[in-house]
């Protein structure tokens, strides 16, 4: 985690602090070598949040987009009382998840149950041959679907396949200007569609919002 509450407000780590975990108020103590990304980590070696992924420099370059005090909340079921951390959490309640790793179409219907006002931003980058196989995909619009690009992939991985299931929007970040907005994908077939959103013009709808 890249914050926990230290005397009663969030703190990055720094060597020897320690502090407390936003979720579940257990202790934390702080990650401060030298060839790790700095972090703070359960005491107790187990992440209260099962959702939660390690971090990376990607990670930590999407939440820098956004205000501090929007980044790592809580958010808490009034019905159940569960308890996730948020990556991104908008005062009007938007949360977004930046999602490096691959995870099961249970879990991301678990996740889109429970924040409900949510989109997905995903590592594209993960494999390195991702960015390549999906620029050979890539079929030109339409005419009458000037936005929408026809995509049939050809890659061995299952980015497209994993995240055609999602309920919420997903974007797919190859780390240029340009997201693409999953439209739809048919795992059977390989075939779907994406279209291009300009990163600063979506990431400041999200701040405006």
């Amino acid at each position: 985690m890249r914050y926990a509450l230290v005397n009663g407000s969030k703190a990055e780590p720094a060597p020897k602090l320690l502090g407390y975990c936003p979720a579940c108020d257990s202790q934390m103590v702080s990650k401060c070598g030298r060839h790790v990304l700095w972090h703070w980590a359960h005491k107790s070696r187990e992440h209260c949040d099962r959702w939660w992924e390690s971090e990376t420099e990607w990670h930590r370059a999407w939440k820098n987009l956004f205000p501090v005090e929007w980044q790592e909340v809580v958010h808490t079921d009034d019905t159940s009382n569960e308890k996730h951390i948020a990556d991104i959490k908008t005062p009007r309640g938007l949360v977004l998840e930046f999602q490096h790793s691959p995870i099961s179409p249970e879990e991301m219907k678990s996740r889109e149950d429970f924040y409900k006002n949510m989109a997905w931003i995903v590592d594209g980058c993960r494999n390195e041959l991702d960015k390549n196989y999906f620029s050979l995909s890539l079929s030109k619009p339409s005419v009458e679907q000037p936005s929408e690009f026809p995509l049939r992939w050809w890659g061995s991985s299952k980015l497209f396949a994993n995240w055609g299931a999602a309920g919420r929007a997903v974007y797919i970040d190859f780390g240029d200007d340009l997201l693409w907005k999953l439209l739809r994908f048919d795992k059977q077939t390989k075939a779907g569609a994406v279209s291009p959103v300009d990163r600063q013009s979506i990431v400041s709808s999200w701040v405006d919002a």
